[in-house]
């Protein structure tokens, strides 16, 4: 089953940390999608169009941003990543500490759960490590499955974050099927940043750690804002016809067929996965640049297809007059395309939904737990979201 992952805008291979998230987008569409999905990980080709070397350039390299030269702080780009996870699962908590046990009595154990694997993931800083978060979360999910709401995690007074992971890794060790499998998982490797992430979950950050966050949010806002923009201009404005496809529109178009030609017996399935602009780009070239390509699965993450129908923005014409009546009125569902899902989070204002405006699409919202502009590309680094994706399309 070929998996074709188009990313959207904010994506360039000289950022730091973008080698790094594209292994772990594929490793978790491997393990966490693919796998529980019945297919041998294997055999599936995953492949990732990278169209963000023909995105837009700025002249003064963004010297147009306000403020000219903004203060940077002395961070990695992992501790920045991580600090800002842990100021936005803050933000959504509503409070400036997170207990993993109150989330387990308030909310659910297996909510508690996916935000340790969170904060792997936040931590993780290679790809050997990422196969290790993978394996491990896989294993809490059987866990889950057998002890749904175990008493250790739901005590009156709950244990520290960094106990509850202690708790949750013993748990899954007395399991006679995953004993030993858990010896595989090399703990040692990222067992201690992911307990300090925790730690630092529940745990009061001081007025200067604020001060420092919000200041770094704002230069990244203001940067991913400006880049987001361009991104989408330089889109429409350079995707061609087609008789004529655009340098985006060629890249993306040459791996989907290069995916729709590695089908094999048995294992046929095409899997789109679209990000953002990148869920755009897919639909435009779906229903305009290639209707002749037959997709059997088409996830639209964080986009704004239904957006750009709205302002009339796709090359494929609609009937004249449509919509006549916008409350009943929806376009038909592509002839080439089987299942759509298309998810959105209310926190993620760059995220619009689909089903008000086609046909053959469900929506679905889903809590990515980030807030700001850290939930547009919060859903893939969330273990969690790809075990809710495998649930919708296996129904």
């Amino acid at each position: 089953m070929p998996i074709v992952f188009v990313h959207g805008v904010n994506n360039r291979k000289e950022d730091a940390g973008f080698a790094e998230d594209v292994s772990r987008k594929k490793e978790f569409l491997k393990t966490l999608l693919a796998t529980p999905l019945g297919l041998d990980s294997a055999r599936v080709k995953i492949t990732f169009p990278y169209w963000g070397g023909d995105g837009v350039k700025f002249l003064w390299n963004q010297g147009s941003l306000p403020g000219g030269g903004y203060e940077t702080l002395s961070l990695s780009s992992q501790n920045r990543e991580i600090d800002l996870w842990l100021n936005e699962v803050q933000e959504s908590f509503g409070a400036k500490s997170v207990i993993l046990g109150q989330v387990s009595r308030d909310r659910s154990f297996a909510d508690a759960v996916d935000l340790i694997w969170d904060a792997a993931a936040a931590t993780a800083n290679s790809l050997e490590n990422i196969e290790k978060i993978a394996a491990a979360y896989q294993a809490s999910q059987r866990y889950i499955e057998k002890f749904p709401a175990p008493a250790w995690a739901l005590r009156a007074e709950p244990l520290s974050n960094e106990e509850f992971l202690d708790a949750l890794l013993k748990g899954i060790a007395e399991m006679p099927a995953e004993e030993k499998k858990l010896e595989t998982f090399g703990l040692s490797g990222w067992l201690a940043s992911t307990k300090e992430a925790l730690a630092r979950l529940g745990s009061v950050p001081g007025d200067a750690a604020i001060a420092g966050l919000l200041a770094l949010g704002r230069k990244s806002a203001h940067q991913k804002a400006s880049r987001f923009l361009g991104d989408v201009f330089v889109y429409l404005k350079n995707r061609g016809t087609a008789a004529a496809p655009g340098p985006i529109v060629q890249t993306v178009l040459q791996d989907l067929r290069n995916a729709d030609a590695a089908r094999q017996d048995g294992d046929d399935k095409l899997i789109i996965v679209g990000h953002s602009l990148g869920g755009v780009i897919t639909y435009d070239i779906l229903s305009y640049f290639a209707p002749d390509l037959k997709v059997d699965y088409l996830a639209t993450i964080g986009s704004q297809v239904g957006l750009f129908e709205e302002m009339a923005l796709y090359n494929r014409i609609l009937p004249p007059g449509m919509p006549t009546d916008p409350k009943k009125d929806r376009i038909s569902a592509n002839p080439n395309v089987g299942k759509w899902l298309n998810v959105f989070d209310t926190n993620d204002v760059f995220s619009f939904s689909a089903a008000g405006i086609y046909d053959g699409v469900n929506d679905f919202q889903y809590d990515t737990g980030y807030g700001g502009l850290g939930a547009h590309g919060g859903y893939f680094a969330r273990p969690s979201f790809y075990k809710r994706l495998k649930a919708r399309l296996s129904e």
